[in-house]
């Protein structure tokens, strides 16, 4: 992998959260037996560092995996294994990892569960970050 100066910019991006947003609260966090999941993923996305490697035209940011691996790395020095599992797997497991998988999802499933009244169907943002975040 070739490091460019944009995979700088994102592990700076997200070792600021890290240091800033979430290791100052593992040890409060875990003593509560609480992890405030929405509210990180909610820090990240304003951030703009979810949906790297998703299509842009679901409001990823449509770079190549190099760039999910150097998220990865800096997500690594939380000082709990919690908030970097629970964020790797919404971000590359419980999403398609494939272009055309994603495709299937926002097609085929989200219609479904719409009808069933289990996902929403008006959104006052754009793009799949903002439907998340809003």
């Amino acid at each position: 992998m070739q490091e460019t100066p944009e995979h700088t910019e994102l592990r700076r991006t997200v070792a600021n959260i890290v240091d800033n947003d979430i290791n100052p609260f593992v040890d409060e966090w875990e003593a509560a037996e609480i992890m405030p999941l929405h509210d990180i993923c909610k820090k990240l996305g304003q951030a703009g560092v979810l949906g790297i490697s998703k299509p842009a035209e679901f409001g990823g940011m449509d770079l190549d995996y190099s760039f999910e691996i150097a998220f990865a790395e800096e997500m690594g020095h939380i000082k709990a294994q919690g908030p970097s599992t629970a964020i790797g797997v919404q971000t590359n497991m419980a999403t398609p990892a494939l272009p055309a998988s994603i495709t299937d999802l926002v097609d085929l499933l989200v219609p479904e569960l719409q009808r069933r009244g289990r996902f929403r169907t008006e959104y006052d943002s754009h793009t799949l970050r903002g439907h998340f975040f809003n």
